[in-house]
């Protein structure tokens, strides 16, 4: 339950501030926009470090595994071991303070921003969390996007350049991935 709740918080905070959005609440209250960005993030930092106080580091299996069966032709398992237990609280530690961070720099487009950390905290909390290795590759690909949108609209000297650049590379580099796990599967 502790797993699945890690990764619907952040998604609901994006519906917040999609909502915010879609009723342009976001001339007047941009304050409150990020401090509700900022509350999701530290909520599920709390939730992040109840894992780890219940994580058993003796025992080698997949902990806190949740089991949805058929989600659409995969099988979707969620679970955490004694190395992604690392990485989701390192996820967790880093968004909030990728927030606090540009509370005062980040002045146009906003909410564009908040939604687009939130969303890179689902994505990232899901490839850490995902134990079906086709269902890891697609969420590691997500990834991508959010970073193209993320350096493309905020990120200093030829900006969209080095979106490009990044998101190439990064493609390119992850196809031989896909080779790997397609070999694994037949």
């Amino acid at each position: 339950m502790f797993l699945l709740l890690l990764v619907l918080i952040p998604l609901i905070g994006i519906f917040i501030l999609s909502a915010a959005l879609t009723y342009n609440i976001t001339a007047h209250n941009t304050k409150l926009l990020k401090i509700t960005a900022l509350t999701v993030t530290i909520i599920d930092l709390i939730i992040s470090l109840i894992i780890y106080i219940l994580f058993d580091c003796s025992s080698k299996q997949f902990q806190f595994v949740q089991e949805h069966y058929q989600v659409s032709y995969f099988d979707f398992y969620l679970g955490i071991d004694g190395l992604s237990i690392y990485f989701v609280l390192l996820t967790t530690i880093i968004i909030p303070i990728s927030i606090i961070s540009n509370w005062k720099s980040i002045k146009e487009n906003t909410i564009i921003f908040l939604i687009i950390i939130l969303l890179l905290e689902t994505s990232l909390l899901i490839v850490f969390l995902i134990l079906d290795i086709l269902l890891f590759y697609i969420f590691f690909e997500s990834i991508l996007a959010p970073l193209f949108i993320l350096i493309g609209l905020y990120g200093s000297n030829e900006k969209v350049r080095a979106s490009f650049y990044f998101f190439l590379y990064t493609l390119l580099g992850s196809l031989f991935m896909l080779l790997s796990i397609i070999t694994m599967l037949s």
